[in-house]
């Protein structure tokens, strides 16, 4: 039988080389990739450019820069130099790739040859990873997706969809088959839409319990439910919270870490020390 082929693809910004480095060292310690490919801004079409450009004088450069709706252009760039019925693994470039947790990134693998597609879900921790002890994140897709995004899909507020757990939009796996050109096109499709994603208001009134969005996660986590995509825990990418800390520890063995982990060149942390210190001082005179 022959091996599956595995290809893993990310996103950074020219500021974010460090997190690179520590991304793509990982990976290869890892000894799993047939290939591994970290999209940089000048790997995007002129016309995303010009989109991400105009995005950025309205607020969105520090918004998962321009709100993420580059993702589906590289994605489906990668999609077409990688061969049938192998499979493209998608993580943020803030994640930790773990060695230790070659075992469970197996199980990814093979559920998605058999399944198409597999995403993280922020529901339950699974009886694997759970301690009583142990607080566990859970967000649900009402908390994180304007009603305008739910209107499009044709849902409303009493949908199972809108009230189920969110799925995570830094990590999945994706067979390439016609699945994935279905999945791909719908998604560019609701792509266009750039209230989809950002802060502005939502033309339907949202739920009462609507905290913000994120990028373009409302947009994939909806479709990712509506093409019945196998669902794994987040949680076992995610940390817990035990004694008021943050911990790894119920993880130690797991492949995906979402650690936020992204270290700036020395200009740009220079620049977000100042903009914190300003925010501070803002904050203060109100």
């Amino acid at each position: 039988m022959l091996k599956t082929k595995v290809y893993l693809c990310s996103f950074a910004s020219n500021d974010l080389n460090s997190s690179v480095k520590r991304f793509v060292k990982q990976a290869h310690q890892m000894d799993f990739y047939d290939d591994i490919k970290v999209y940089k801004p000048q790997d995007f079409s002129k016309k995303l450019r010009i989109r991400i450009r105009n995005l950025f004088k309205v607020g969105g450069r520090n918004r998962y820069y321009g709100y993420d709706v580059w993702r589906p252009e590289i994605i489906n760039d990668f999609l077409n130099k990688i061969p049938e019925n192998s499979i493209l693994h998608y993580s943020d470039i803030g994640s930790h790739i773990n060695y230790k947790g070659k075992w469970r990134l197996k199980d990814y693998v093979e559920n998605t040859q058999k399944n198409e597609m597999s995403v993280f879900e922020y529901g339950e921790p699974p009886k694997e990873i759970f301690k009583k002890e142990y607080k566990y994140q859970k967000y649900f897709e009402y908390e994180y997706t304007k009603c305008d995004v739910i209107n499009y899909f044709g849902l409303n507020k009493e949908s199972v969809i809108f009230n189920s757990p969110q799925i995570w939009g830094g990590t999945f796996f994706l067979k390439k088959s016609k699945f994935s050109t279905k999945f791909m096109n719908e998604w560019e499709k609701a792509n266009i839409h750039t209230n989809f994603f950002d802060d502005s208001t939502s033309r339907v009134e949202n739920h009462l319990k609507f905290k913000g969005m994120r990028g373009c996660q409302s947009v994939f986590s909806i479709l990712s439910k509506l093409n019945n995509s196998y669902k794994f825990s987040a949680l076992e990418c995610e940390w817990a919270e035990h004694n008021n800390q943050r911990v790894w520890d119920h993880i130690y063995n797991y492949p995906i870490l979402a650690k936020r982990d992204k270290q700036f060149n020395i200009f740009k942390r220079f620049i977000n020390r100042q903009i914190k210190t300003i925010n501070r001082l803002k904050s203060k005179l109100k």
